[in-house]
């Protein structure tokens, strides 16, 4: 019985301090994304504009891969069906998507809606 607390309490202090390690990457990320954002603005602000850049518009990301293809790890083309909806600068929207539905119905949603 000694043994079997033992190892709940050092199970509970190592839960304890995985859960503050999260925290604390979290807290290390969203301070570093305002920086990033800041950098990603000033980039854009130097290029020139793209004729209709936006949601629906196959705007050319020569920065960057989309987060999508980010994510899958592939070349992103100029007709990606991701890239307007899914910014390089939050990789967690299209993380949280794919996990749910999966790139490929993600794609023929967004196709739809086009």
């Amino acid at each position: 019985m000694n043994n079997l607390c033992s190892y709940m309490d050092a199970f509970i202090d190592w839960q304890d301090h995985h859960h503050e390690l999260g925290r604390k990457i979290k807290r290390e990320s969203s301070s570093s994304s305002s920086v990033d954002r800041m950098t990603m603005a000033r980039m854009r602000s130097s290029l020139p504009a793209a004729a209709g850049a936006g949601p629906g518009s196959a705007a050319v990301n020569t920065m960057m891969p989309c987060a999508a293809c980010k994510l899958l790890r592939r070349r992103c083309a100029q007709e990606c069906p991701f890239s307007p909806y899914f910014s390089p600068l939050e990789p967690h929207k299209f993380a949280s998507v794919h996990k749910v539905f999966g790139a490929s119905n993600v794609s023929k949603m967004l196709l739809v809606i086009n």
